[in-house]
């Protein structure tokens, strides 16, 4: 038991977003949730103090998520780089790895199920952004290849096509939860060739 007399007040203590971005990382990992009240005792700060430095649960559960998944990107990309892949093979082996890896990540599965609509407004609603960081990070792999010369011009632009495979890829994660439908990778994969090539 902590002795409530020694317990650090909240009364005055500072936090900055980056400080609570840390502790709602911890907090979503090691149990699949963002309770805020949690939050604050994590950080020994009023609520009051808590949604003035993060806005909103909405973003902040948002920056968890997209930190998370941009992490994953960032492997699967290393991992195709060194399995030498270039173009089409390239970006269909980043899908299918950065499915595979955030399918089984067990702290979103579990935040999935228990609150699906919660999931729905975060992962795809305008204020945490995930999806629309998502869709740039696609953009910029596209455009990497282009650069490269190892993607022909895309049939539909950069933008769009990075848009698109994102959906597809939002279809294999979240069908069963947005639909009750369960993933196809295999069409997703033809699908995505699809978008890639003209």
């Amino acid at each position: 038991m902590v002795d409530v007399q020694q317990a650090p007040t909240t009364r005055g203590r500072v936090i900055t977003y980056p400080v609570a971005l840390r502790a709602a990382r911890r907090r979503f990992m090691g149990s699949g949730a963002l309770a805020m009240d949690r939050l604050t005792e994590d950080l020994w700060v009023s609520r009051a103090t808590l949604y003035r430095v993060v806005g909103s649960r909405d973003r902040l559960l948002g920056d968890v998520l997209w930190q998370l998944a941009g992490r994953t990107l960032e492997i699967a990309r290393l991992d195709a780089d060194a399995d030498g892949l270039r173009g089409v093979d390239r970006v269909l082996r980043v899908a299918r790895r950065f499915d595979d890896e955030v399918g089984s990540f067990e702290p979103l599965q579990a935040y999935l199920d228990a609150e699906p609509e919660d999931a729905t407004r975060v992962l795809f609603g305008v204020t945490a952004r995930v999806h629309r960081r998502t869709v740039a990070a696609w953009t910029d792999i596209l455009t990497s290849e282009l650069d490269d010369g190892t993607l022909d011009p895309l049939p539909c632009g950069t933008r769009q096509a990075a848009f698109a495979l994102v959906r597809i890829g939002e279809s294999v994660l979240f069908g069963s939860m947005l639909a009750g439908v369960e993933p196809d990778r295999e069409l997703a994969d033809r699908l995505r060739r699809s978008v890639l090539q003209a």
